[in-house]
C-alpha cells in the first residue's frame, strides 16, 4: 500500500518515482506542486514515471528543454522515438546540435538527417535556465520543471509540476510561455555533408573547365613555360 508520508515528504525517490510522482500530481490535478529529490532522479526515471499519464493511446508529444543535451539523453529519447512512444519531440538546448550529436540521434531514432525534423522540431536559447520535460497526449498534459540530469548529481534539487487538461489554466500559465520562447528560437536543420559534396561538385567542375581552357591556351607552350603556369 502507498505510504502517505512519503507524499507530505515529497521526496522523490528514483525506486519510486513511477508511482509516487503521478500520485502527488494526480491528487493535485490541475495544480502546481512542489517536490524535491537528492539529486539521484535522472531523465530516464521522469519519462518512465509521468508519460503514460499523458495517455496511454498515442501519439505523444514530448518537450524537453535542457541545456546539454547529452550522449546518455539522445540515447534514451532516441529509444523512446525509435519505438514511437513518442511521435514527436521539441527539444530546447542552449546551443544548436552538433553535426556528431545529430548523428546519433538519427541512428538512434532509425531516420536521416532529411527526415529528421518529420519527428523532431528544433530551439536553441542561450539562457535555458535549468530544465523542462513535458508530455502531451490524450488525458492531458503532465510538466515538470527543475534540474533534469542523465545521472545521478548528489545534491538536494527542488522541482515544480502539474497534471491537467491541456488547455487547462494551471497547463497553460507554463507551457504558454515556454511555447512562445520555443517557437521564436526555432532553427533548420541544414543537410551539411551533403552541402558538402555539392560544393565539391561545383569546385570539381570550375576546376575541370579551368584545366580545359588552360589546355587550350597552352597548347604549344614550350616545356618550361608549361611547368611554370602548371606550379602557379
Amino acid at each position: 500500500m502507498f505510504n502517505k508520508k512519503e507524499t507530505m515528504a515529497n521526496i522523490i525517490e528514483p525506486c519510486c518515482a513511477e508511482r509516487q510522482l503521478p500520485y502527488l500530481l494526480r491528487e493535485e490535478r490541475g495544480h502546481a506542486v512542489v517536490f524535491q529529490t537528492n539529486g539521484d532522479v535522472t531523465l530516464e526515471h521522469w519519462m518512465k514515471a509521468v508519460m503514460l499519464m499523458a495517455g496511454s493511446e498515442r501519439p505523444r508529444v514530448m518537450t524537453l528543454a535542457v541545456p546539454v543535451f547529452t550522449e546518455k539523453m539522445i540515447r534514451v529519447v532516441g529509444r523512446y522515438l525509435s519505438l514511437e512512444w513518442v511521435k514527436t519531440l521539441r527539444l530546447l538546448t542552449t546551443a544548436p546540435l552538433t553535426n556528431d550529436e545529430l548523428k546519433l540521434l538519427t541512428e538512434r531514432i532509425g531516420c536521416s538527417v532529411d527526415t529528421i525534423e518529420e519527428r523532431v522540431e528544433f530551439a536553441a536559447d542561450a539562457r535555458v535556465p535549468d530544465g523542462l520535460l513535458a508530455f502531451s497526449g490524450t488525458e492531458g498534459t503532465v510538466i515538470i520543471q527543475g534540474r533534469i540530469v542523465d545521472a545521478v548529481t548528489p545534491g538536494l534539487s527542488l522541482y515544480a509540476g502539474v497534471f491537467g487538461r491541456t488547455e487547462g489554466l494551471a497547463v497553460r500559465s507554463i507551457t504558454d510561455v515556454w511555447n512562445a520562447n520555443f517557437k521564436a528560437r526555432r532553427y533548420a536543420i541544414v543537410n551539411e555533408p551533403q552541402q558538402t559534396e555539392q560544393t565539391k561538385k561545383k569546385k570539381n567542375n570550375r576546376k575541370k573547365n579551368y584545366n580545359e581552357k588552360s589546355s587550350e591556351t597552352m597548347a604549344g607552350t614550350p616545356k618550361t613555360e608549361e611547368r611554370t603556369e602548371e606550379a602557379k
